[in-house]
């Protein structure tokens, strides 16, 4: 499982340095022109940024005859780090501290190596992500364990690890007047309100495993999933997807964005038991896929702060007859933003101090 990973992460590192070296090429075309009554670029600003933030990686499996889902969640941690954005160029550094995060006792440990990146040229946007998570524990565990004790802690499956790949490409048509970047950039400034269709693609990887069973042997619904217990599922698929995207604006500074993206995906599915003389399943998938964006705050010529929700949401058919496997990934963010145009703003702080 590694090689996928090491793969996709020089592909990231490929890209970026491409687009850098490229420079005043291909990367400045994409970025494109902007509309100024409706949008107001900051690409030769420093956007510096302190954050917070904190992701999800989240399992589910869906058995539709007996209408019930078994979910895992990571125990995931919140980050706080500072970042900047600089023309194409964009670097965050977050670190987990440990008086935010104390609930290990109650959600396991998760061990994690979570790589994303969002590139928001003016017309085409791609989601990039890359992650390994190690460490999950099932929610509402009294639909699965009837003597689970009435307490706030939950089953711990420190043993299940999974591998996600994937890739989001989507063009805004209305790119002129709309800016994604505005409120997840951070390097716009969007005045007034605007809209705009979005068409594109994706593709993803997904690998689910344990030590054991991923199914509990469950003494509340023993058919769930056909009675089938297994201890790894792999999942890949692409598809094509169509949705809207929508800013609102008050008073040219505080803003809304909401947008919906979605469509069909095809590729195939595998499960392998691990029932000793069970045969490995597989199969045709077909499934959907939802890419989520929302953002709210305030934005101006020097100033931002706001929150942010980016999320994929990935469903698909397994190999067991009305039963579906679901993997959702987002990131939570809160952002306070200030931007410094270097060739003026530098020179004016070092005159005042040397005054």
């Amino acid at each position: 499982m590694k090689f996928p990973l090491i793969g996709f992460l020089l592909f990231i590192i490929s890209l970026f340095l491409s687009a850098y070296l490229s420079g005043q090429g291909i990367f400045k075309k994409l970025s494109g022109e902007n509309d100024t009554v409706y949008v107001e670029s900051y690409l030769d600003h420093l956007s510096s940024r302190v954050y917070a933030s904190i992701k999800t990686a989240e399992i589910t499996f869906r058995d539709e005859n007996l209408k019930k889902s078994l979910i895992y969640n990571p125990n995931s941690a919140i980050v706080l780090g500072v970042g900047f954005n600089y023309g194409i160029l964009g670097l965050n550094i977050g670190f987990k501290f440990p008086f935010v995060n104390r609930d290990d006792d109650k959600y396991g440990t998760t061990d994690y190596l979570d790589l994303q990146t969002h590139i928001y040229t003016r017309p085409v946007i791609l989601d990039i992500y890359a992650q390994l998570y190690q460490g999950y524990y099932l929610t509402e565990p009294n639909q699965w364990i009837s003597d689970w004790p009435e307490t706030d802690t939950f089953p711990i499956r420190s043993d299940i690890r999974t591998v996600s790949l994937g890739l989001n490409g989507q063009y805004i048509f209305k790119h002129k007047r709309f800016s994604y970047r505005a409120a997840y950039l951070q390097n716009e400034w969007q005045k007034k309100s605007a809209g705009s269709f979005i068409v594109g693609g994706n593709i993803f990887y997904v690998d689910m495993q344990g030590d054991t069973s991923l199914i509990p042997n469950s003494d509340i619904d023993s058919n769930f999933f056909g009675g089938i217990h297994f201890s790894q599922s792999r999942i890949a698929n692409f598809g094509a997807t169509v949705g809207y995207a929508q800013t609102f604006v008050v008073k040219q500074h505080l803003f809304l964005t909401l947008s919906l993206v979605g469509g069909l995906s095809a590729g195939g599915s595998w499960i392998f038991t691990s029932e000793e003389g069970e045969p490995d399943k597989s199969g045709i998938a077909l499934g959907g896929s939802v890419t989520g964006r929302i953002a709210f705050g305030y934005n101006s010529r020097k100033v931002y702060v706001g929150f942010s929700y980016l999320g994929v949401f990935n469903r698909n058919q397994s190999p067991v007859p009305k039963a579906w496997i679901g993997y959702n990934t987002g990131v939570f963010r809160f952002n306070i933003v200030y931007r410094f145009r270097l060739n003026k703003d530098f020179r004016i702080l070092s005159r005042d101090k040397a005054k």
